[in-house]
């Protein structure tokens, strides 16, 4: 996977990864409703175009030039937050997420990175395992009225940076 930063040509493609993501993310735990809200919540076409501006959209694209993943990337003051929705090409083959972690580094991004992740999305957990994430803290998020569990996804510096 080819990780480089998203503009706008890839916005149509961008809208579809997400809203399938999250589909698969919270569809199970909540009504289609809800997962429309949470996507129209976090991926809208004003949201992209601010992540664009900014330089702070990655997507991952496949060898066939299909994007896979998309990233979106949050600054804190002693953290770096990932939005990150995968869709792998075919189910037999995962997304590796060290992909994305080099091209943060490579990138700048020094600190810690952390991740949620809808406990369950075997997928996403993955994609952040086979990265070097390790678990962390479970929480509740509220969605429509329905509880739905996360898990925290952290990497540390010292993991992530050679040397």
């Amino acid at each position: 996977m080819e990780i480089r930063r998203g503009t706008y040509e890839d916005l149509p493609d961008i809208e579809v990864v997400s809203r399938w993501a999250c589909a698969e993310a919270v569809g199970e735990l909540v009504p289609e409703s809800a997962v429309v809200e949470v996507h129209r919540h976090r991926f809208r076409r004003a949201v992209l175009s601010e992540y664009l501006l900014a330089r702070r959209l990655l997507v991952g694209e496949s060898s066939d030039g299909r994007i896979e993943m998309v990233a979106l990337v949050d600054e804190c003051a002693d953290r770096t937050d990932l939005t990150t929705v995968v869709l792998p090409s075919h189910p037999t083959r995962g997304v590796d997420g060290s992909r994305l972690v080099d091209a943060l580094r490579a990138l700048g991004w020094r600190g810690p990175l952390c991740s949620t992740v809808v406990l369950g999305n075997t997928q996403a957990e993955r994609f952040h395992e086979r990265a070097g994430f390790a678990p962390g803290e479970v929480v509740v998020e509220e969605i429509d009225g329905f509880d739905v569990v996360h898990r925290e996804w952290w990497l540390d510096p010292a993991h992530a940076v050679p040397g």
